[in-house]
């Protein structure tokens, strides 16, 4: 919770008795901002520690995303690709928290270290590094992407100083100092003053790890904590009318859809027929589940790349309405009939599908799949449905092995690489390899590839465009639902600074008016 240090308090006192000449002190404020659980690894091979949403911003990323969602700098000065080589200039009169400078060498250093983990999605060849100036380094992607400088503006790219215990003590350029660990329990950053850059407004962040929805709103009422980072649609039913809770929200950028198991083995490959497909996409009722979920901030989907994103537009996709008359006439010509019991069946085979809920966790999405159940019962599809409260659960028991035919996912393209998320989600040679399942084909893959290595923005757009369509549209491998905002929640007399990345909402930077 907000509140005023202990030496603060003390200096206020003697304030109070000290003479009108005596010198005056700042007083130090704190904030205490919840999530729902900890997700942080210390394993090297998929390290995520204090990177991982909640962002502690000890260290920081080269690039940041710009209110166009177009790399802005922040380490990196400038930047050029020319003919398959990025040309970086660093910021100079940088230096990590422990004094040692950030230049060529420690940059190097630190992108060789992120890639070599498993998770590396910038995919620059290790081999290809090389300085040219105190400053200045040249390097090439492995894949001969042109996107690399965007998707260093996802969080997990940050730089942290090589040849340290990062699991412990991680060093970085950021505005906070690491203070204190309690797995499962909170993480505390205190100001690094010697930033480079714009100072932060708080002077010490606690985050706090509360798993309970309920338990995190009612902290939030008895003055426990100042604000909520991970807002859930119960949350957002149950939340006070009267001005004691405040909602912040962004544009709408989180996508809520189905992913089709496109490429299942029996039992689970109903989902490879088509007609299956878009007769489910008729079958929502977006509108009604748009006026339930997310206070009604959220809007009926065409895609799960918002139109304002890169200047998509919203021309390119159709969307699906309202139509359950219509799927059913589609399963009817699917050879799916409607059996006695109100449950289709074909050869013998009843309509069962599975439905797993949700990626990141089933709180993030209910009580939208208990909706989507009665809406699909309604055309005549058994759903056994599998709620799952924990993303290594869904992705290791669900997803990569295909235990499913339709998984719910609530996420969002969370960096500037208009190809990140259709890239890893929906093609066949993802480096997601639990996505292998719900990739369309070569097709899409072709449209992707061409997208990463075009030469102009205006290319890499056009191309994008076209894969979403072929994704939400022609192939249906994910069948949109809605477009949300990002929310947090807060006492009174917050302001927080909103982000369409939710790793980017800057608490250091929230202002205090009370």
């Amino acid at each position: 919770m907000f509140k005023l240090s202990s030496a603060a308090r003390l200096v206020s006192a003697a304030f109070l008795v000290a003479s009108i000449s005596a010198p005056a002190f700042a007083a130090e404020n704190e904030l205490t901002v919840a999530f729902k659980r900890d997700r942080y690894s210390v394993d090297e091979e998929k390290f995520t520690f204090t990177v991982r949403r909640p962002a502690a911003q000890i260290v920081e990323t080269a690039v940041k995303p710009d209110a166009n969602f177009l790399p802005e700098p922040l380490l990196f000065k400038s930047w050029d690709y020319v003919d398959g080589v990025y040309s970086i200039t660093l910021r100079e009169g940088v230096s990590f928290s422990d004094g040692t400078p950030f230049n060529a060498d420690t940059a190097i250093a630190a992108l060789k270290l992120y890639d070599s983990g498993r998770s590396d999605f910038l995919q620059i060849d290790p081999e290809s590094f090389e300085k040219s100036g105190p400053f200045s380094f040249n390097f090439r992607s492995e894949v001969g992407s042109s996107l690399v400088i965007e998707n260093m503006t996802h969080r997990a790219t940050s730089l942290f100083l090589t040849g340290t215990n990062r699991a412990e003590n991680p060093i970085g350029t950021g505005p906070y100092l690491f203070e204190n660990y309690v797995p499962n329990q909170s993480l505390t950053v205190k100001r690094n003053p010697n930033y480079w850059g714009e100072a932060p407004n708080i002077d010490k962040l606690t985050f706090r790890f509360i798993g309970d929805d309920n338990a995190r709103l009612l902290a939030l009422q008895n003055g426990e904590i100042d604000i909520i980072g991970e807002v859930t649609p119960q949350m957002l039913l149950s939340m006070p009318q009267d001005g004691s809770v405040i909602l912040h929200e962004s544009r709408p950028i989180r996508y809520v859809a189905l992913l089709a198991n496109l490429n299942g083995a029996a039992p689970f490959d109903i989902m490879h027929d088509y007609k299956v497909r878009e007769a489910i996409a008729w079958s929502i009722d977006r509108e009604t589940i748009a006026s339930v979920l997310y206070a009604g901030r959220g809007i009926p989907a065409k895609g799960i790349l918002p139109g304002w994103m890169f200047n998509l537009g919203d021309n390119h996709t159709d969307g699906f309405g309202y139509d359950p008359k219509k799927a059913g006439e589609m399963l009817d010509a699917a050879g799916w009939v409607m059996g006695s019991d109100g449950i289709r069946e074909k050869d013998g085979r009843k309509m069962t599908l599975r439905l797993v809920a949700a990626y990141p966790n089933v709180s993030s999405v209910k009580p939208m799949p208990e909706m989507l159940e009665q809406m699909f019962l309604a055309v005549g599809i058994d759903i056994d449905l599998v709620e799952v409260d924990d993303s290594g659960v869904y992705s290791s028991t669900y997803l990569k092995p295909g235990e499913g035919d339709l998984f719910m996912e609530f996420a969002s393209n969370n960096n500037t690489d208009p190809t990140y998320l259709l890239n890893n989600l929906f093609t066949t040679k993802t480096p997601w390899a639990s996505y292998q399942l719900t990739a369309p084909g070569p097709h899409v893959d072709a449209m992707l590839e061409q997208a990463r290595a075009a030469q102009t923005r205006d290319e890499v757009i056009e191309k994008v465009r076209a894969a979403h369509r072929a994704i939400v549209q022609d192939d249906l491998a994910a069948i949109p639902i809605l477009l949300v905002p990002n929310f947090t929640l807060s006492r009174p007399g917050i302001s927080v600074p909103m982000s369409e990345y939710a790793d980017w909402v800057d608490f250091g930077q929230v202002t205090l008016s009370d």
